[in-house]
């Protein structure tokens, strides 16, 4: 009997062996998987500076190029335009020269047309310039997005549906005057190309508190966050970190990928941040944090004075030949006295003479001192002159060093117009600006 029990012993023995060896190697193995865990944690630990530094340079980087390439496009678009106001100017006299039934006449309104809209393009280049300086104004966001959704269905069409999902309690944020409108639209100009099939935008905001930790968007603090979210072909993975690089386009649209470059500017200026995720056939969503603010919205400004009419001299100050002797020859033609300089020394040469010069036309980009500069010479020895800028883009900051502001290009109408404006007010008070 004893006999016939010992197979099974030793068949248990082997098992109960087996099983030991098992625990054994398992333990070993859990113990090993331990140990392996707490090294990567370690070297995470260890190297969590070096990667945070890493992706810190990546974007630093990022945003380098960006700025090196919005300040080439701020020089060419500014010779671009005055080659165009150039263009559109001299066409413009010669049309009123042509009698109605020359048939030449539809050609010079074509080429006017042209110059025209290569203008427009050009201010889209020059907005991803990054030396536009801008003052800034207390905004609602909620505000900015239900007005802009209003407009979006006709600029849409009828295949896209827009959803809002705002949150009645975000605070308000301080940016530039229409900074929040130029994102709203930019993003969804971008959606508008994603989805040539239909689909859906969607506007969300939150409030967001920054801990420190999220280092991506900036100073601890609490930020205004407005999702735009679409359900367009995506954004393929291998170019989502250029998207925001002037001229970076996947859909033969000049103009969206200069939309896309001007938000991220206005986001940095904001001292904010923008991310976006998307996925092929999925969709995108972008996501912009602002820092908000407590501050309540500014006080309504004075109502001007009466106008006054005081006519005198005109100083033309720009560096362009061709643009300078069209600003004459139309202000000429329109009655006025006028003298011209070709740089801000030369001009400040003309205001120390005796003179009677009531206002001051000045190009924005000079070479020897900028606009800005000169502007503040002219009201240190004319104090009475009437200052109006001129530029092919504009910012507050314009407005405010002068009475008033010409866009370029501009027609024989605008010109005139702005400068019997400007000398209709006080010096010192903003004008209107011509479109």
């Amino acid at each position: 009997m004893i006999g016939s029990v010992i197979p099974y012993l030793v068949v248990a023995m082997l098992i109960a062996l087996a099983a030991a060896v098992v625990a054994a190697v398992r333990t070993r193995t859990a113990r090993a998987a331990l140990l392996a865990s707490e090294e990567k944690c370690r070297q995470l630990v260890e190297h969590a500076p070096e990667a945070a530094t890493r992706a810190q340079d990546q974007q630093t980087q990022q945003a380098q190029t960006i700025e090196a390439v919005g300040r080439l496009t701020g020089d060419i678009a500014h010779d671009l335009n005055n080659l165009l106001t150039a263009i559109a100017g001299y066409t413009e006299l010669l049309i009123t020269k042509l009698d109605q039934t020359n048939p030449m006449i539809q050609d010079a309104h074509e080429i006017r047309r042209a110059a025209l809209g290569a203008a427009r393009l050009t201010k889209q280049l020059v907005a991803v310039s990054r030396s536009q300086p801008a003052t800034t104004e207390i905004i609602d966001v909620n505000a900015v997005v239900a007005r802009t959704a209003g407009v979006l269905n006709g600029m849409l069409g009828n295949d896209i549906g827009v959803t809002l999902a705002l949150d009645g309690d975000i605070k308000r944020v301080k940016v530039g005057a229409r900074h929040v409108e130029e994102i709203v639209l930019n993003l969804a100009l971008n959606a508008r190309d994603a989805m040539p099939n239909g689909g859906r935008l969607t506007f969300t905001t939150v409030m967001h508190m920054n801990t420190g930790r999220d280092a991506a968007i900036g100073q601890a603090g609490e930020y205004v966050r407005l999702i735009v979210t679409d359900t367009g072909c995506g954004i393929p993975k291998e170019i989502q970190s250029t998207v925001f690089e002037p001229f970076l386009t996947t859909r033969g649209s000049i103009g969206s990928a200069i939309g896309l470059a001007k938000v991220h500017d206005i986001v940095k200026q904001s001292g904010g941040r923008i991310h976006l995720d998307s996925a092929a056939g999925v969709g995108t969503t972008f996501t912009v944090d602002l820092p908000a603010t407590s501050e309540p919205s500014a006080a309504a400004h004075p109502t001007p004075s009466a106008p006054r009419l005081d006519w005198g001299s005109v100083l033309i100050v720009e560096d362009e030949p061709r643009v300078r002797e069209l600003v004459k020859v139309m202000l000429v033609r329109a009655g006025h006295d006028v003298v011209a300089a070709a740089g801000p020394h030369e001009a400040i040469a003309l205001l120390k003479r005796p003179h009677d010069i009531k206002l001051v036309l000045i190009d924005i980009v000079l070479p020897e001192m900028n606009g800005y500069d000169l502007a503040a010479e002219v009201r240190k020895i004319a104090p009475d002159a009437h200052i109006v800028f001129m530029s092919g883009f504009a910012c507050d900051l314009m407005r405010q060093s002068a009475d008033s502001f010409l866009a370029k290009p501009f027609t024989v109408e605008a010109l005139t117009n702005i400068v019997h404006e400007a000398l209709a007010v006080p010096p010192g008070r903003s004008g209107q600006s011509s479109i």
